[in-house]
């Protein structure tokens, strides 16, 4: 067995264990937990996360406590663990020392995750072929968490979620436009664990969904898209229904045409809850934290977004070249990515 499969594997046991005691005595056992992660943590930016949540639960009225509740009420123990294992430990341990060794092989800066726009009504658009082929390439160079943002009318189409739960090692974030799913969905994503689907705060249908969604004990999130309209006051009215949900997990998505000083206050906003447990669930900047975190696990803040029909997307969200699909994923991504800052050895 790799040696890496044998590590995830102790912490997958790990995990189980340390979920089972958490529904006998969630505060305690949730420290445990965190004190757990903190011991398997192998870079700064781990190390750093679980720190900064032992420094958090020393607050016994901690809102992150009622978070876990929530979490821990609503959703199937298995999923937790794939999920919270595959982003923890494949992304940002296994997954990141691999990409810091690529950079330098290559020269080039490498994404730590892949952020990709959705519109199904779009003629050359995504296919499963082309996913499966992004994917697969990722994996190879260290990449397993993939962002499926919906930006045209959502598809009742079952091909993504089938595509979803081939990838076991990976962990996807499914932006939905709207907030229905079918029931052969939600059924679906029972069984996909390592899919959060992400429902937009601001449909009327959000709300009926997620009752079904903590019915069946499936992971999921909230989501809302910000314009230059953005305020906090607005944004405590979202608020009601996001913590009515009972999710855990709130994105706030700059649209293109928000300027850097509103992403600049949104990034503060998420921070600043984090910080102060305002919420039992964690406020997520979608562009802003995968930036900061970029730059932690692998030196550089260029996120990789593709567009509805396979452009890249440049910081000022223009299109550039579009993805070669016709060539190795390695040889396309030195084709499209920025050179790597290599530093001197002292």
């Amino acid at each position: 067995m790799n040696t890496y499969l044998m590590k995830k594997a102790m912490i997958e046991t790990a995990v189980s264990r340390g979920i089972k005691e958490m529904r006998d005595d969630p505060e305690r056992s949730i420290r445990r937990l965190c004190d757990l992660g903190k011991q398997f943590s192998k870079n700064r930016f781990s190390d750093m996360i679980f720190s900064v949540m032992q420094e958090l639960l020393d607050n016994d009225d901690s809102s992150y406590y009622d978070m876990m509740h929530n979490l821990m009420k609503n959703t199937d123990d298995e999923a937790m663990k794939k999920f919270g294992v595959n982003f923890g430990y494949m992304s940002w341990t296994y997954g990141a020392g691999i990409l810091r060794k690529k950079q330098e092989e290559l020269g080039i800066c490498l994404p730590w995750a892949m952020w990709l726009r959705i519109d199904t009504s779009k003629e050359n658009g995504w296919t499963v072929e082309k996913l499966e082929h992004l994917i697969e390439g990722g994996q190879q160079m260290g990449i397993y968490v993939y962002f499926f943002r919906e930006t045209g009318t959502s598809t009742d189409s079952y091909e993504m979620l089938d595509l979803l739960e081939k990838y076991k090692d990976c962990a996807f974030v499914w932006f939905r436009s709207t907030g229905r799913l079918t029931a052969a969905q939600i059924q679906m994503l029972k069984v996909c664990k390592n899919t959060v689907v992400a429902l937009p705060v601001e449909d009327p249908e959000t709300l009926l969904t997620a009752g079904l969604l903590r019915d069946q004990k499936i992971i999921f999130a909230l989501s809302r898209r910000y314009g230059d309209s953005f305020c906090r006051a607005e944004n405590e009215i979202t608020m009601e229904s996001v913590l009515s949900s009972e999710t855990a997990l709130f994105f706030l998505l700059a649209e293109d045409e928000a300027s850097p000083e509103i992403k600049a206050r949104c990034a503060q906003l998420c921070k600043d809850s984090r910080m102060e447990q305002k919420y039992p669930c964690l406020m997520i900047d979608y562009y802003g934290d995968a930036m900061s975190i970029s730059k932690v696990l692998v030196e550089h803040e260029n996120v990789f977004e593709l567009s509805e029909d396979g452009h890249i997307l440049l910081p000022d969200h223009s299109r550039g070249a579009a993805f070669p699909f016709d060539i190795p994923f390695e040889d396309a991504m030195k084709s499209l990515m920025p050179p790597f800052p290599v530093t001197e050895q002292k």
